[in-house]
């Protein structure tokens, strides 16, 4: 896969004395964004990372590719075996989603000519449509290639690979459309999936998260529970709670009670399934209908103010994890 290398971190770490599990660790801890890259023969692997979390992953075997959620183990499993190399590679937020997109590109106009066009007016009608996605610029009489990478309309980076080496920066475009337009070029537009892209960023997030976000929804429900049962009676939470994910059941059919999928049991939350997108707007779902009426129930006191008190030994514990997996704003009544 194509993409700038200008900024390396780490070259040609052995797999056979690397553990990339602890590494992924230490770039999560670090904040890093940019890509780590798995190499053997006839093998390429890519983990990209936003701010330390992994947000897409492509797999590249003689020429097939596999991407997003189904890739992200596999490239970690190969990195695991021996005699291959890492790379780790820092990249800017902008490029990461431009690489992550780039995986589920569609080309859009195909050997575009400098007789009939120039580079340069074709930049300027894709900046024009906000276009994503790459141009492929393939001079004539050499083997070289240039790559000019676009976000929404803007020149985010290109490069020039020629003989096996690339040459990157912001600094390339000026030379690329130099030289088109001296010895002739075809090019290649290729428009980038970045709706798809976000999608597959947010199944890979939930996917690796899954069970860090199971404790931390026992936590708050154990909490709603504590304070409900105070103002009812021991047990009462529990009945209401099953009986409106049984109302909910036909928005999310996988906390249906019946089901056996979704369970809640002294502050322990299990899944029998695997990470959806939509759980937690579910559960929160199910949680603020089951507090709506129990405090319906209680007269109009406020179960709520209760709820927070009890929530915030939690808030204080995992206060980065609220926010990150955005309880705060799916149960806005309860984290205030």
């Amino acid at each position: 896969m194509i993409f700038p290398k200008n900024q390396a971190v780490y070259e040609n770490l052995n797999t056979s004395f690397t553990d990339v599990e602890e590494l992924l660790v230490n770039l999560k801890e670090n904040g890093f964004t940019g890509c780590v890259e798995v190499v053997f023969w006839e093998y390429e692997g890519l983990l990209l990372l936003d701010n330390g979390e992994v947000v897409n992953a492509v797999e590249e075997i003689e020429g097939k590719k596999l991407t997003g959620q189904e890739a992200v183990p596999r490239v970690i499993a190969k990195a695991g075996e021996k005699e291959g190399a890492i790379n780790v590679y820092r990249i800017d937020g902008e490029m990461v989603t431009m690489l992550s997109s780039m995986v589920r590109s569609e080309l859009v106009y195909q050997d575009l000519s400098t007789d009939f066009t120039s580079l340069e007016g074709l930049i300027n009608k894709l900046q024009s449509t906000d276009h994503t996605g790459y141009i492929e610029v393939h001079l004539e009489g050499d083997q070289t290639t240039g790559f000019i990478f676009m976000l929404a309309g803007k020149v985010i980076d290109s490069l020039f690979t020629a003989r096996g080496e690339d040459i990157t920066g912001r600094g390339m475009l000026p030379r690329i459309i130099e030289q088109a337009s001296l010895q002739g070029a075809t090019f290649n537009v290729y428009r980038a999936g970045l709706e798809e892209a976000m999608e597959e960023s947010e199944d890979i997030r939930v996917s690796i998260d899954f069970p860090q976000l199971l404790v931390l929804w026992g936590e708050v429900i154990r909490a709603a529970e504590t304070a409900a049962d105070r103002l009812t009676e021991e047990g009462h939470f529990l009945k209401v709670f099953k009986e409106t994910l049984i109302e909910n059941a036909d928005d999310y059919p996988f906390l249906d009670p019946f089901a056996a999928r979704f369970h809640y049991q002294q502050g322990e939350v299990s899944f029998d399934g695997e990470a959806r997108k939509d759980f937690s707007q579910g559960v929160a779902e199910g949680l603020q209908g089951t507090l709506n009426r129990i405090e319906s129930e209680t007269g109009g006191r406020d179960l709520y103010a209760q709820v927070q008190r009890e929530l915030t030994p939690v808030v204080e514990a995992h206060q980065e994890e609220i926010h990150k997996f955005r309880l705060d704003r799916l149960l806005p009544g309860m984290f205030s």
